[in-house]
C-alpha cells in the first residue's frame, strides 16, 4: 500500500480510488484549504483526537479504540493508495500514517517502516502518545526506530 501525508494547506490531488484518513481536533472542521479533500469521493474516515502526547482533561487523547477505528477502514476498504491529513501534516497524520503502514506491511523491520514515512513525509514529526499505542497494539518498537532516525538529523525524538 502507497501511503501519503499532508496537511490541509498542502492537501494534493486525489481520485476517488484513494482511501483518506482525516485527523483533526474535536470541533474542528475541514478548512477552504482542504476543499480538496471535502468534495472526495473515495472513502474517508474522520477522527477526532487532539495532537498531544500528555494526559490532560482539557483533551481527547489519541486512543487504542482510534486505532481499532483504523484498521477496521483498512479491513473494509484494502486501499493501494491511503492519504492521511491532519491540520499541518506533521505529527497526528505521521503517527496515523506510520500505523497503517505497519499494519500492512508486517514483514518490513521498524526501521524499514520508518524511512518510507520520512520518504513521504520528510518534515514529519510523529506523535510521540500515537506511536507508543501502535507499538504495544503492534509489538512493534517504532519507537526506537524514530528515535535513532532522529538522532542522525540532531533532533531529539520524541521532544523533553
Amino acid at each position: 500500500m502507497k501511503v501519503t501525508v499532508s496537511g490541509q494547506g498542502d492537501m494534493p490531488g486525489l481520485n476517488d480510488d484513494t482511501a483518506v484518513i482525516v485527523a483533526l481536533d474535536p470541533g474542528t472542521h475541514l478548512s477552504d484549504g482542504s476543499r480538496r479533500l471535502a468534495e472526495h469521493n473515495g472513502p474517508r474516515l474522520n477522527l477526532q483526537l487532539h495532537d498531544i502526547w500528555f494526559d490532560s482533561e482539557r483533551h481527547l487523547l489519541p486512543s487504542s479504540e482510534h486505532l481499532q477505528r483504523i484498521e477496521t477502514f483498512l479491513d473494509t476498504h484494502r486501499p493501494a493508495h491511503l492519504h492521511v491529513s491532519c491540520l499541518a501534516g506533521v505529527s497526528r497524520s505521521a503517527a496515523l500514517a506510520l500505523f497503517a503502514l505497519a499494519r500492512t506491511h508486517p514483514d518490513l523491520s521498524d526501521h524499514e517502516l520508518v524511512g518510507r514515512l520520512l520518504m513521504a513525509r520528510p518534515q514529519c514529526f510523529p506523535n510521540p502518545l500515537i506511536v507508543g499505542l501502535v507499538d504495544q497494539r503492534l509489538r512493534r518498537d517504532l519507537t526506537g526506530a524514530l528515535q535513532d532516525a532522529f538522532a542522525d538529523s540532531g533532533m531529539p525524538w520524541p521532544p523533553a
